[in-house]
């Protein structure tokens, strides 16, 4: 007798958008740090995400083209991940916009003052959950 396959539930959200204000010690410099990274982990290695992103005047784009192998050859579990560091930001709001490759897309406003971050619209139904961190 075969046994059934269980499936896990699915996941509410594809991707994760960790959103933060940092520090970077060697440039001595502050930075907005955007991380994507999938919702599913990988069992055979942590994939490395492919992301386009283009800033013009306040609107940051990224566009997730999708996945490429990492280059050491262990096998370790993880999630897929990417790092975009806003190094030249000003007190003021952002249009952020995530589209997925050939899809769908969101837009929210991150409002940047006396460095603190704050998200002031963002769509109900995403494909993206989007957690924000300030400094302390």
């Amino acid at each position: 007798m075969r046994t059934k396959k269980v499936k896990p539930p699915p996941k509410e959200y594809e991707y994760q958008l960790i959103i933060s204000g940092e520090y970077d010690e060697i440039s001595k410099r502050d930075y907005i740090s955007f991380k994507f990274r999938t919702a599913k982990e990988f069992l055979t290695f942590p994939y490395i995400l492919k992301v386009k992103s283009k800033i013009i005047k306040n609107t940051i784009s990224f566009s997730i083209l999708g996945f490429s192998a990492p280059l050491g050859e262990l096998s370790v579990p993880g999630h897929a991940g990417y790092e975009f560091r806003f190094y030249d930001f000003t007190k003021g709001d952002y249009v952020i916009s995530v589209e997925k490759k050939n899809s769908e897309k969101i837009n929210f406003t991150l409002s940047v003052k006396n460095g603190r971050l704050k998200i002031k619209s963002e769509n109900d139904k995403s494909f993206i959950q989007i957690i924000l961190f300030n400094p302390e």
